[in-house]
Parts: structure tokens; C-alpha cells; sequence
């Protein structure tokens, strides 16, 4: 993913350093975590592509 616009979103690379490489999946799952609760606070949403299908009934 290349920081920028998306189509449904704004794309963003985050880095940090760690100690340990043991701590690494721990680290991610956590700084997701926090990351995904702050936006909640804030009231900020993450989009997702929608769709909008509309059916046409025949009248015979």
C-alpha cells in the first residue's frame, strides 16, 4: 500500500521500532488496537467501498 488517496480511503504508513523481534506480532496487534480505538473516540470511521444495487421488476 503507497501512503496517499485510495479510492474509499486515506492510506497512511505508520513505523516503530521494538527491542525484540519476539515482540513483534504483539506490538503490531496492539499499535492497531490503540490506533483503531483513538479514531472510535474521535468519531472518525473507516470506510469500506459499498455498492448500490438497484432491481428492475418487469410489470407484464
Amino acid at each position: 500500500m503507497t501512503p496517499g488517496f485510495g479510492a474509499n480511503s486515506l492510506d497512511f504508513t505508520v513505523a516503530c521500532h521494538i527491542g525484540e523481534f519476539v515482540d513483534h506480532y504483539l506490538v503490531q496487534h496492539e499499535l492497531r488496537k490503540r490506533i483503531f480505538g483513538r479514531l472510535k473516540a474521535e468519531g472518525i470511521e473507516i470506510p469500506f467501498p459499498q455498492r448500490t444495487v438497484h432491481l428492475k421488476k418487469d410489470v407484464v
